[in-house]
């Protein structure tokens, strides 16, 4: 059993890890193409964009790594059934099941090193590529600490408290100043909201000091609001940017105090299932290779691979879309495709016996 496990292990794995180099390699180079327009705002740069794109890659190999284990343990499992070696450990009295079960451990090791990629590294690595992407592009006018954030636009200063809603951010402080020493106004809003590209300030008290005597007005559109998104996103709470451990416990603050936690559940539960499948993925490949895949070239195995890949990463949204939509279950949504999936490989298995 020791020398079929790794002798399949190294098969798989080395395919998977070369998968992986490719599908980072042309992510990368999406996400780059996708910065380019914004090289020239600010301070963000050629260089800048580089260091955005290189701290994303965690974050994109945790997510692609299901689908490349896939493709990996097709190809590289197709390798040795078309050198008829699979077919020799058939003869010699291994079974499927056998065989599933080396596979099974691989990518339960697989899943171990990606899962401590994506939640220990990933996150951090993704907040502050997003920090300093947004830090270039205005100016290095934003003190980001997480817990709030200080935005300056010309003379007005803007202290933004986030709470959970990603549509409204509440407890807005707005300052205007006359340098070099006076407040010219002070001001308070309930929250921000989004439409498109405008922000707009809601329940906005301002007080104007106007030699001495006070103005008050409510309800301020502030338009300059209207190219600060970027900077705003990065001080609410991202499922993204929080490990599973810090994904848990801001579910349970949220159900204590009674508010919506749905989609952080999603997120959590998702990324558990997500580790799952990357077993699955890993097995799903041993039934192919032994039905209608057995004599196809690597070229038909891998676009196999990207459908199946495909289509559970679309599934996986899909749900996650409509959860809102239709009030469905958040354990349903999360778990759904990794289930289906699961169904799927072992009656697969079943069939070939």
């Amino acid at each position: 059993m020791g020398i079929l496990h790794s002798y399949l292990f190294r098969s798989v794995f080395s395919m998977t890890c070369l998968v992986l180099l490719v599908l980072i390699a042309l992510g990368a180079f999406i996400e780059f193409l996708s910065q380019i327009e914004q090289i020239g705002t600010g301070g963000y740069d050629l260089f800048i964009a580089a260091q955005y794109v290189l701290l994303k890659l965690p974050r994109l190999a945790f997510g692609i790594l299901p689908v490349s284990i896939l493709i990996g343990a097709l190809i590289g499992l197709g390798v040795l059934a078309s050198n008829s070696e699979l077919i020799v450990f058939r003869a010699a009295g291994v079974s499927l099941w056998r065989m599933a079960n080396s596979l099974a451990i691989t990518g339960l090791t697989i899943a171990i090193i990606g899962g401590a990629i994506g939640e220990l590294i990933a996150p951090k690595l993704d907040l502050y590529a997003r920090q300093i992407r947004a830090e270039a592009m205005h100016g290095g006018n934003a003190d980001l600490n997480g817990s709030n954030a200080w935005i300056r636009d010309g003379n007005t200063f803007f202290n933004i408290q986030p709470i959970v809603d990603d549509l409204d951010r509440g407890g807005v402080y707005s300052f205007e100043i006359d340098f070099p020493n006076a407040i010219s106004s002070m001001g308070r809003a309930d929250s921000i909201q989004a439409d498109g590209d405008d922000w707009t300030l809601v329940g906005m008290i301002e007080s104007t000091f106007v030699g001495d005597k006070i103005l008050n007005e409510g309800d301020v559109n502030v338009e300059q609001f209207r190219k600060l998104g970027d900077l705003l996103s990065i001080s609410i709470v991202r499922e993204s940017n929080m490990t599973a451990i810090e994904l848990y416990r801001y579910i349970q603050y949220l159900e204590s105090n009674d508010l919506n936690s749905g989609k952080y559940i999603i997120a959590f539960w998702s990324r558990m299932a997500n580790l799952v499948g990357i077993v699955v993925m890993c097995i799903l490949a041993l039934p192919f290779l032994f039905g209608n895949l057995r004599s196809s070239g690597a070229g038909a195995r891998t676009m196999v691979g990207i459908l199946i890949g495909l289509g559970y990463f679309l599934m996986n949204r899909t749900l996650a879309d409509s959860a809102a939509v239709f009030n469905l279950y958040p354990l349903f949504v999360a778990w759904m495709p990794t289930i289906l999936l699961t169904a799927v490989t072992f009656l697969l298995l079943a069939r070939l016996r």
